[in-house]
């Protein structure tokens, strides 16, 4: 973010009324936009959650600052809050509410039969939506979304364009998925049968607790029986793949390019920085976090860090990682202590 400007001006004493905070200097400044330090004008508030981000904030040309306490300069105008960053987010929210949708049916949307639509539902150019499926109250189908048949949608979903659900598949409220996401596809099963790879059939679904995000092109794949699940609160980033028979706790963080092999079952509170993998059949315990790029393989206890290929305990691979930068000036100190040893060989016999 660079500098968005607002809707409207806004003071700081709404400000404060909306995220909370304890404000210092005259409540009735006019706030034009919000900007990072870096690019801060007059008129502009800025979010500042670390020392750094608060220095540069202060000395900004930015109408005022929010801030911690610990961070908090009196050469401005200021509000106090324990956390900015969340209360940028909730200002945000406030400000730039998601777009309202009028409640519609597109004529050149395709309706299947039986099909059960709730109130101020939003169908949007050329979707298609199965037969028997159910769509809970003011939820959008966006234009050339597919809705399989059986599929049950909770309230206030937001299914973007070119997402793909198919047959079966249960979503839950508040739900948000966005464009060209695949869900409940089937999972990727074979069996070697002495001439060729044979299909096991994937009869399972999918099951989508409420209050759940799912980024840009995902899949998400049905179980052989039974659910593959993701748990409520759960937030996936784009190009993330879970194979079928994974079950996510809730309040997880997926980043960009995770992938889970079948049968992956995932505690609470679980962080997966961008391009983690993990090994089918295991167990990621309550609050655990896998940095990026690290690959597990084994089941890790809750509350612990991971990190590397294969995952270790996040302090082993910084410690093997600081002797491996070692390695090289170990390995010419070795060969100059056996070139002298063979010297001294030749010399004494």
């Amino acid at each position: 973010m660079a500098r968005m400007n607002l809707p409207s001006p806004i003071s700081l004493v709404r400000v404060v009324e909306v995220i909370k905070g304890e404000l210092f200097g005259d409540p009735e400044t006019l706030i034009l936009g919000i900007s990072e330090p870096s690019t801060a004008k007059q008129g502009d508030l800025v979010f500042a959650w670390t020392k750094k981000f608060a220095q540069q904030a202060f000395a900004s040309e930015a109408t005022a600052v929010v801030t911690t306490q610990d961070f908090a300069c009196k050469d401005k105008p200021h509000i106090v809050t324990s956390n900015p960053k969340l209360a940028m987010a909730v200002l945000l929210d406030f400000l730039f509410p998601t777009e309202s949708l009028p409640p519609q049916i597109s004529p050149t949307a395709v309706i299947g039969k039986n099909v059960q639509l709730g109130k101020n539902v939003f169908i949007g150019d050329y979707a298609v939506i199965g037969d028997d499926t159910v769509i809970g109250d003011d939820t959008a189908v966006y234009p050339h979304a597919y809705i399989g048949r059986k599929v049950k949608i909770g309230s206030q979903c937001r299914i973007y364009p070119h997402v793909v659900i198919y047959d079966g598949v249960v979503i839950g409220n508040r739900v948000v998925i966005h464009s060209g996401s695949v869900i409940g596809k089937e999972g990727f099963g074979f069996i070697w049968d002495g001439e060729r790879h044979r299909r096991i059939p994937q009869i399972g679904t999918v099951v989508i607790e409420d209050d759940v995000e799912i980024g840009a092109n995902v899949c998400i794949d049905r179980a052989t029986f039974g659910e593959t699940k993701i748990g409520k609160g759960t937030k996936i980033d784009n190009l993330v793949q879970i194979a079928h028979n994974c079950v996510l706790g809730s309040h997880c963080v997926l980043a960009s390019q995770v992938g889970l092999a079948g049968s992956v079952q995932v505690g609470n509170g679980v962080v997966m920085g961008g391009q983690v993998g993990v090994a089918d059949h295991v167990q990621v315990g309550d609050s655990v976090v896998l940095l990026a790029k690290s690959g597990l393989i084994g089941n890790s206890p809750p509350k612990t860090q991971w990190a590397g290929y294969p995952a270790r305990r996040r302090m082993q691979w910084l410690r093997i990682e600081a002797a491996l930068n070692h390695l090289p000036n170990a390995l010419k100190l070795l060969h100059q202590i056996a070139q002298r040893v063979e010297t001294l060989e030749k010399q004494f016999g």
